[in-house]
């Protein structure tokens, strides 16, 4: 037996549970589901995937139904968006610890092994995040996602890198207590939970183990709604008592909502007006 979080005890083998929402995922889903199921082939590990599809009509439920040999538990429901979806499948999970796969993004090879082996060594660890490549549509690399400098609760509140979401592993006791995802959340969903999770214990980061790639694509929706998502993010961080003159709180604010509203005056009067709303709202520069 293995003590875990919170004076649980956690069984060996353990089990991980990766949960995947599809919403017409091809063509890159059969990648992301393939990148789980090569997960089992190292590592003293269990591993359940579950996958639910809200509606898909781009071929996605077949593929899904022609596959199921690849392990994974399917769903085909409607659902009330992605995060209603991810709150269902961890809510039917039955493993020890938890992440999230979207369908357009991909494991690195062993990247559950190295997770496992942190979890295992440090019971008081709630959530291990390494970092996360970038790619593009056709597979090619063209950046990273560094793991947050100080992986605290107070240095996540602060500071605007977040843990970057498919290379972010979390205990699943910890999850249920912290009430998991918040529905109202449609974009920064994840950066309100990681909060929640980093006020409960200790956060490790591997900044030189890159545990995930995340697809950039013009659909995805950090990239159609990049304001909407800095407004979310931003609501989150005020929920948890983000000071506005800490980096995190300038950044987003000018983001959300200084670039947008004076982003098409001229840009004299503009950077005028933004000086003035920042004394304001966050104060004088020190």
């Amino acid at each position: 037996m293995l003590e875990g979080w919170a004076g649980l005890e956690m069984e060996l083998p353990v089990r991980f549970t990766i949960v995947t929402p599809v919403l017409n995922g091809m063509p890159w889903l059969p990648e992301a589901v393939d990148s789980v199921a090569a997960q089992r082939e190292v590592g003293a590990f269990e591993l359940e995937h579950i996958v639910l599809d809200g509606g898909s009509t781009d071929g996605s439920r077949e593929w899904l139904k022609s596959h199921e040999d690849l392990g994974f538990r399917l769903w085909l429901e409607p659902d009330d968006g992605q995060t209603a979806a991810l709150r269902t499948g961890f809510d039917r999970a039955r493993g020890e610890l938890f992440g999230w796969l979207n369908s357009d993004d991909i494991l690195e090879p062993g990247s559950l092994e190295t997770v496992h082996n942190v979890f295992v060594s440090g019971p008081d660890v709630v959530m291990v995040s390494g970092a996360c490549l970038f790619i593009d549509t056709d597979g090619k690399v063209i950046g990273a996602m560094a793991t947050p400098p100080v992986p605290t609760f107070d240095g996540l509140v602060k500071t605007r890198l977040n843990p970057p979401q498919p290379s972010t592993f979390f205990r699943a006791s910890a999850y249920r207590a912290s009430g998991g995802l918040d529905e109202s959340f449609n974009l920064a969903m994840d950066v309100d939970l990681w909060l929640k999770l980093a006020g409960q214990g200790r956060y490790v980061v591997l900044p030189d183990r890159v545990l995930a790639r995340y697809r950039v694509h013009p659909q995805a929706k950090s990239e159609r709604l990049a304001v909407a998502s800095a407004r979310e993010d931003l609501r989150a961080r005020r929920r948890h008592g983000m000071p506005w003159r800490s980096q995190a709180g300038v950044e987003l604010l000018r983001k959300a909502y200084l670039g947008p509203i004076f982003g098409r005056v001229p840009r004299a009067i503009g950077r005028s007006i933004r000086g003035a709303v920042r004394r304001v709202v966050i104060g004088p520069r020190r």
